[in-house]
C-alpha cells in the first residue's frame, strides 16, 4: 500500500513522466491531495489511469467523457451502481460521493453538462444498494450510451471504451 501511495504521489506531482496516452491537458494534482483525489488514485487510477485515461486498456477512459453520464438520471444511477463503486471498500457514502464528484467534475471536465449537480451521500447510499452484475453491465452501458448520444449530444466515440479504440474490436 505504501508503494502505491508513493508512486501515486510521484506521478501526481509530475516527477514521473506521463505515459504516451496521458496528455498535457490532464488535471494538475496539488502537492497535498484531497481525500477524494487520494481515493481515486488508490481505488480507480490503477485501471482508469491516474489522469483518467485508460487507453489502450478495455476500460472506459474517464477524462472529458464520464461527465456525459450526468445528463440522464439513469446515467447518474449507472455510475454509482458500477461494481467497483457500489462494492467499494470505501464504506462512508459521503467519502464515496466526494470520489465520484472528483471523477466527474475534475476528470470529466468538458463533458459535464451545464447545471449538473454533485452526488450526495444519500444518493450514493440509495444507488449502491443495487449494484450491477458483470452480466448486466455491458448491455446496460451500451443502451445508456446510445441514449446519451441521441438525447444529450454525447459524441459517438463514447460508444468505445476510449476514443482511439477501433470499432472492430
Amino acid at each position: 500500500m505504501a508503494g502505491v501511495a508513493a508512486l501515486a504521489a510521484l506521478a501526481l506531482a509530475g516527477a514521473v513522466a506521463a505515459g504516451p496516452h496521458e496528455d498535457a491537458l490532464a488535471p494538475d494534482y496539488p502537492a497535498h491531495m484531497t481525500q477524494a483525489q487520494s481515493d481515486y488514485v488508490e481505488h480507480c487510477g490503477g485501471c482508469h489511469g491516474i489522469r483518467g485515461i485508460a487507453a489502450p486498456a478495455d476500460l472506459p477512459t474517464l477524462k472529458d467523457r464520464v461527465g456525459w453520464f450526468l445528463c440522464l438520471p439513469e446515467g447518474r444511477s449507472y455510475l454509482v451502481r458500477l461494481p467497483n463503486i457500489s462494492r467499494s471498500r470505501i464504506d462512508d457514502n459521503a467519502q464515496l460521493a466526494d470520489l465520484l464528484n472528483f471523477m466527474l467534475f475534475g476528470l470529466g471536465g468538458r463533458s459535464v453538462p451545464a447545471g449538473a449537480r454533485p452526488f450526495t451521500a444519500a444518493e450514493v447510499a440509495r444507488e449502491r444498494a443495487s449494484p450491477f452484475t458483470s452480466v448486466s453491465l455491458v448491455e446496460t452501458r451500451r443502451v445508456l450510451v446510445e441514449r446519451l448520444v441521441r438525447q444529450c449530444g454525447a459524441p459517438a466515440s463514447l460508444r468505445l471504451m476510449y476514443p482511439a479504440q477501433t470499432a472492430a474490436r
